[in-house]
């Protein structure tokens, strides 16, 4: 048999936490190949459950031949490419570059058969497989069969749900947090949203062929509206897994829902913004198709100030740069040692989602030239120069804004070192005169150490802190290990403990196997398909999740299904309120061969994290505190200024 050596690499899906691989020549497999020892250490640190089925000479025989075996070739399908074989070979193979390789063989499960007893068990009455792929193609992202082979579409039915409604049936909550996205294929639904008075009010109907639910999916943003049925309806509910699946397969589903929500997303921020008052709708459209958005990671450069900053962009006079998602810094050169860290960087201010710089200035500070990293993953929106000259020749009022408003914002540039603020409203915000030194190195820990993205953070008031650590102590005896730890970062008087904030956008929860997922009241928490991989660990920007191995639970037990299930009782029995968690079938939504039995579903490893102890009617640490020093905060709220922080007292 030939490896193949072609320059286009085979699709290969569920590796994009991987980007830095780099797939073996047909030489280099060979030579990995022959200097395996065969000792199965690899296959004994892998997570996969059916690892324990599979020995290293399978896959060795499998990676460099046709011989490739039902049980490996489905271990071949699971792996997540978590690279926790690659360290402890004692050869320094790489085992995950072999996988890689071996999955490039294989190919896209969706190409092969697809489980049909999946669909027709939930097919409604009268309908048949040509009227459910008729009704799919009703839907623009998949009307094109080229793109979409039906083949595709079945795998996509028989991993999601089909759910029939009867009138009156709500599938989506206002201020719910939920990931998964509905395909209406019968029947017409109302979108609505609260009003000031409680009252449901109408915002649109939809109907067949169109969807809902994207918005939470894109972005794991809270539900902005209700949906309801108004007659009977089919609707096919996919979850997050299935649709980032479809999206890796085919990358024309990934570019169409990402540009509805970029556009939807600048359309908003433009008809917030003051600069923007008395434009049509249409022109409005009309830039947000035109934008180009850019992802940022951590600490990556948006633009500088000037060409002494090294490889970073200088933004264009006419430009316009739009922050959709994330916070970012923005920092001005000082002379060198007198910066942040004695080094030459003055950090002046931190901007987040609706914020704007125009041609390089920071509009909502002192106007002047400013160089821009993102803190957190960011998103940024640029209006290219030519639409914008366009734009200021059809509306020559919004030009003479971007004048006039330097002025304006001016004397708005003492607030921008002391706090985040509303760039869109008309009144720059009351501050005190002075900013000291703590205040503003507690707003940059807050933002750059990523508090401000959470929504539910634990807090200790060290004034009332007796350093008792019951906190801890009390986690571990509910959950068999402790997931806090109460020492952390400290602004004033607050202890901000080392335990997972909810994020707003959770970068964790990227699982092909659902073992990791969000409760609609916006509990992240792991799930019974959870093998303990370590993806989520390592996503995680502030390493409030941890691998633990069930081994390590060394205790007599009668079998290997309770050494797994004990160790989410563990205590259990001292609690009070303990209510069952909707977990995820293991081994996943995506898997077209479930285990039924114990052995092949023991874990070896799992991720623990807190999840706010959802389930019980109280979280352990805080009702453990004997001084009420521990509590839990939302951000946003709580910490509306470092000044604020460090006068913040209990009650």
């Amino acid at each position: 048999m030939q490896l193949s050596s072609s320059k286009k690499q085979p699709l290969v899906v569920g590796i994009e936490h991987r980007t830095d691989l780099r797939p073996l020549t047909e030489d280099e497999v060979r030579f990995e190949i022959d200097m395996c020892i065969g000792c199965d250490r690899c296959m004994r640190a892998c997570p996969i459950p059916m690892s324990s089925t599979v020995n290293i000479a399978d896959l060795n025989r499998a990676t460099i031949s046709d011989e490739i075996a039902p049980h490996v070739a489905r271990f071949t399908d699971e792996c997540v490419m978590c690279g926790s074989c690659v360290s402890v070979c004692p050869v320094d193979n790489h085992r995950d570059l072999l996988m890689l390789s071996l999955k490039q063989r294989l190919g896209v499960s969706w190409d092969g058969t697809v489980d049909m007893s999946r669909i027709f068990n939930y097919l409604p009455p009268g309908w048949d497989l040509p009227l459910l792929l008729s009704r799919l193609r009703e839907l623009p992202m998949f009307s094109n069969p080229q793109l979409v082979p039906d083949n595709y579409l079945l795998h996509f039915v028989a991993t999601s749900k089909l759910l029939t409604l009867l009138p009156g049936a709500v599938v989506m909550h206002e201020g719910e947090y939920g990931r998964s996205i509905y395909l209406i294929l019968e029947g017409r639904f109302e979108l609505s949203t609260a009003g000031s008075d409680g009252q449901a009010l109408p915002v649109a109907i939809l109907r067949r062929g169109e969807y809902m639910g994207e918005h939470g999916m894109l972005t794991g943003q809270q539900r902005s509206a209700t949906a309801r049925s108004q007659t009977s309806a089919v609707v096919l509910e996919v979850p997050e897994q299935v649709m980032q699946r479809l999206m890796e397969i085919v990358p024309a589903v990934r570019n169409f829902f990402e540009q509805l929500n970029n556009t939807r997303s600048i359309e908003a921020i433009l008809k917030r913004m003051a600069l923007f008052q008395g434009v049509s709708d249409i022109d409005i459209r009309q830039i947000a198709e035109q934008a180009q958005v850019k992802r940022y990671d951590r600490d990556d450069c948006i633009f500088g100030e000037d060409h002494s900053v090294g490889a970073r962009l200088i933004a264009p006079k006419e430009s316009l740069h739009i922050l959709l998602e994330g916070f970012v810094k923005v920092a001005r050169r000082t002379a060198t040692g007198t910066g942040r860290n004695k080094t030459d960087e003055r950090i002046i201010a931190y901007r987040q989602s609706g914020d704007y710089f125009a041609g390089g200035l920071d509009l909502l500070g002192d106007g002047g030239a400013v160089t821009v990293t993102a803190i957190t993953r960011a998103s940024v929106a640029e209006v290219p120069r030519q639409t914008l000259l366009t734009f200021f020749a059809r509306y020559a009022e919004v030009s003479q804004r971007f004048r006039t408003r330097l002025q304006q914002y001016h004397e708005a540039a003492l607030a921008a070192q002391t706090g985040i603020f509303d760039p869109l409203t008309q009144q720059a915000p009351v501050v005190p005169v002075t900013s000291d030194a703590e205040a503003r190195a507690g707003l940059r820990a807050l933002v750059g150490g990523g508090v401000i993205e959470g929504t539910e953070v634990l807090v200790i008031d060290l004034d009332l802190c007796i350093h008792c650590n019951e906190c801890e102590e009390a986690c571990a005896r509910r959950h068999g290990h402790s997931r806090m730890n109460r020492k952390g970062m400290v602004v004033g008087n607050i202890s901000i403990a080392t335990a997972c904030r909810q994020c707003q956008d959770p970068v964790c929860m990227l699982c092909s196997r659902a073992g990791i997922a969000r409760l609609p009241t916006g509990e992240v928490y792991i799930t019974e398909s959870c093998i303990g991989c370590g993806i989520c660990a390592e996503r995680c920007p502030y390493d409030n999740i941890s691998i633990m191995t069930l081994e390590d639970e060394a205790e007599t037990r009668s079998s290997s299904w309770q050494q797994f299930s004990s160790f989410f009782t563990k205590g259990a029995g001292k609690e009070r309120g303990r209510k069952a968690l909707p977990m995820a079938a293991a081994p996943g939504p995506l898997a077209a061969h479930p285990s039924s039995d114990a052995f092949g579903e023991m874990r070896k490893k799992l991720a623990i994290k807190c999840d706010l102890c959802a389930g019980y009617n109280n979280q352990a640490c805080v009702q453990a505190c004997p001084t009420g020093a521990a509590f839990r905060v939302q951000p946003a709220q709580f910490f509306g200024s470092t000044e604020d922080i460090l006068r913040q007292r209990v009650q």
